[in-house]
């Protein structure tokens, strides 16, 4: 998928193109651009993907913030008359951090919708923020692991961990990604796998984030062994809504744009061409004319 910018080709989140457009450094969308010489991306993503490409932009083109992880950005293109937005992926309520994505006013609006079905439609965070830290305070003799991706949710949980008073235990992954958070000002209190000080804590009870795959009721029976502690499992993720998993706990703590909130930003662009991408849209676009109609009966 691309769109053109003057006379270029732009490439979204992908090689297709003279040049290429890099959202954020989740791995699902940079597959394929680590040769790409010319990307257009904040510092931020630059960094988190590895990418040292040359500095690259376009005229008309404009980046804004996308709410999602550190350094995620939309793209604003200005080309032949028309105003065109690409998304990648976002969040519009303000998560831990406070980040979270600006609306841009276009013509035509390419947008994720990973959750465009209607019956995702998550809790307040601060609800979900309550949901964890009850859990953590509520097993204090346990020990718990969390399963969380490494890039963007295990530095929110990080983040919600501290303010119950915890620094977890986390992988080298994850202390790779988090020490580029703490480069660009985010303050995070961890403990990282294999040191001296997890060494120390894990003598005790401790709390640990570790990837999904790890997450299940089988390995926390074999740290309980290992350990001779029990040891209880959750997950955090948007999916945890409606989907079923192998652990004590699970968390609908989502970095993304939910049902509603994929109608509003939709409306809220003026887009007259809306397309998806990530999911299916038709419902979203079904409730965004539902919602014109109303405003328009009330008139």
């Amino acid at each position: 998928m691309h769109i053109p910018c003057s006379s270029l080709r732009i490439g979204l989140d992908h090689p297709d193109g003279d040049l290429s457009f890099l959202s954020h450094a989740h791995s699902d969308h940079t597959s394929g651009l680590k040769r790409q010489k010319r990307i257009i991306a904040s510092p931020e993503t630059l960094e988190l993907a590895g990418f040292a490409p040359e500095p690259a932009s376009c005229t008309g083109a404009k980046l804004l913030d996308a709410g999602h992880i550190l350094g995620s950005r939309q793209l604003l293109v200005d080309s032949d008359g028309r105003r065109t937005a690409y998304t990648g992926d976002f969040s519009l309520k303000p998560n831990v951090f406070g980040w979270k994505a600006e609306v841009p006013q276009c013509d035509r609006l390419i947008m994720e919708a990973t959750y465009g079905d209607p019956s995702y439609v998550f809790p307040a965070h601060g609800e979900v923020h309550g949901m964890i830290s009850r859990w953590v305070r509520g097993n204090e003799s346990s020990n718990l692991v969390i399963g969380c991706y490494e890039l963007g949710k295990a530095q929110e949980m990080i983040r919600i961990l501290n303010e119950c008073g915890v620094a977890p235990v986390i992988t080298e992954k994850a202390e790779a990604f988090t020490s580029i958070y703490e480069k660009y000002g985010v303050k995070l209190d961890r403990i990282v796998v294999g040191s001296p000080e997890a060494e120390e804590a894990m003598g005790h009870r401790f709390v640990s984030l570790l990837p999904m795959a790890k997450a299940k009721r089988y390995f926390a029976s074999r740290l309980a062994q290992a350990f001779e502690r029990e040891t209880l499992c959750a997950v955090a993720t948007g999916w945890a809504l409606h989907h079923r998993f192998d652990a004590d706990a699970a968390f609908p703590l989502s970095d993304h744009a939910d049902f509603n909130d994929l109608v509003e930003f939709a409306a809220q662009s003026g887009a007259k061409d809306v397309e998806f991408f990530c999911g299916d849209g038709s419902a979203v676009l079904a409730a965004r004319e539902d919602a014109a109609i109303a405003v328009r009966n009330c008139r």
